[in-house]
């Protein structure tokens, strides 16, 4: 009686440290699990901001092109002006060549007019 009395013991101090052995498995797988979710989730978070760091990258890209574009546009718009201050010039210099060549000719009408009067 007393061998089967340390043999139930034995039995179930066995049972119990399997218990506790199975428990502490189902711990570490569940630890294991919750790592995987939290290193999966880290690598999905790295895509996502390498993503945003690729758009990042591709909207200043489209920012220095307007930039760059602008620029052009506005030195085209500053040559544009340039030239149409120099046709003024080209005109205001023709209007005033044709004002005195007018007062030229005027001038010249009243001379000979004088001069023919003073014929007769």
């Amino acid at each position: 009686a007393e061998y089967k009395a340390g043999y139930d013991k034995l039995t179930a101090d066995n049972s119990e440290q399997k218990a506790q052995l199975d428990k502490a498995s189902a711990d570490a797988a569940e630890f294991k699990a919750g790592y995987d979710k939290l290193t999966a989730d880290h690598f999905e978070q790295r895509e996502q901001l390498n993503k945003a760091a690729a758009d990042a990258a591709e909207f200043k890209a489209g920012y220095d092109k307007l930039c760059v574009d602008t620029a052009e546009q506005q030195a085209q718009l500053d040559k544009a002006s340039a030239d149409a201050a120099e046709f003024k010039a080209g005109y205001d210099k023709y209007a005033a060549d044709a004002a005195e060549y007018k007062a030229g000719y005027d001038k010249l009408l009243v001379d000979t007019t004088e001069q023919k009067a003073q014929d007769d």
